[in-house]
């Protein structure tokens, strides 16, 4: 069976001509929001550590629009690469980074492994994704750089505290970042969701589930009502938001 044809972003999309790159791209909300971003007229560079059957039948779909680049984003190659697969584009107007693990266990019981794996995977893919994006984007002078971090980050929560520390950092890199090179008109933007029906938010213990859905004003959020906002900030009808966090989680109870 031929493969479906290339598909053209219809007239008027928000997304036409720009260039996003993305980690964390392979399933939950990075996966979905490949999809919002082509589905807005982005061309897209998307980097998966696993393997994706996703991600193969977007490419299948959106040969043209879509790139896939594997790697460990907390690599320097990988960093690299993925920046420079942009630039075959011919330019590179938003970097997402969505690449994220957990390791959870109460402090007293996490090894210094775990805690070291999600600092390198959650902030150092943060920082070097982040490092050669910039290089590309000072060029062009123009460019928006969007963290996905979490609600524990501004709450903390129990059994989470390497996973929680690393979406703080963040938050520090990306208010960092902004006034480093805002005379690039370069911005950052922050996107804190809370408890999500996919990817890591939907792998979370039955109990601290419960308890994290308890606090939600709204309960569990879709996925890909976050997608569209992660590809709102991608827009240019965001251009004037910078520096900033932007809470998805419904609402909480204190």
């Amino acid at each position: 069976m031929s493969s479906p044809a290339p598909t053209a972003p219809p007239p008027g999309s928000p997304l036409k001509g720009r260039v996003v790159l993305l980690t964390g791209a392979g399933r939950g909300l990075g996966l979905l929001t490949v999809q919002t971003l082509l589905d807005q007229g982005a061309a897209v560079v998307a980097n998966h550590r696993s393997p994706s059957d996703g991600l193969d039948r977007l490419v299948d779909k959106h040969k043209d629009r879509l790139r896939l680049v594997p790697g460990d984003v907390a690599t320097d190659e990988t960093a690299a690469l993925l920046a420079a697969e942009a630039r075959r584009f011919g330019r590179l107007d938003a970097l997402i980074h969505n690449a994220a693990i957990t390791r959870d266990q109460p402090l007293v019981r996490m090894s210094i492994e775990d805690w070291d794996e999600v600092q390198r995977v959650n902030l150092r893919g943060a920082f070097l994704s982040t490092k050669y994006a910039v290089k590309t984007m000072m060029r062009a002078r123009y460019g928006r750089i969007i963290y996905i971090s979490s609600i524990t980050a501004l709450t903390g929560n129990a059994g989470q505290a390497a996973y929680s520390s690393s979406k703080a950092g963040l938050h520090g890199l990306a208010m960092t970042v902004s006034q480093e090179y805002a005379s690039y008109n370069i911005r950052t933007a922050i996107v804190a969701p809370g408890i999500l029906d996919t990817g890591l938010g939907a792998a979370v213990a039955g109990p601290q589930r419960r308890r994290m859905t308890d606090r939600s004003l709204l309960g569990t959020g879709e996925a890909e009502q976050t997608a569209e906002t992660i590809a709102f900030l991608a827009s240019p009808a965001a251009d004037y938001i910078n520096a900033t966090v932007i809470r998805t989680d419904g609402g909480m109870r204190y």
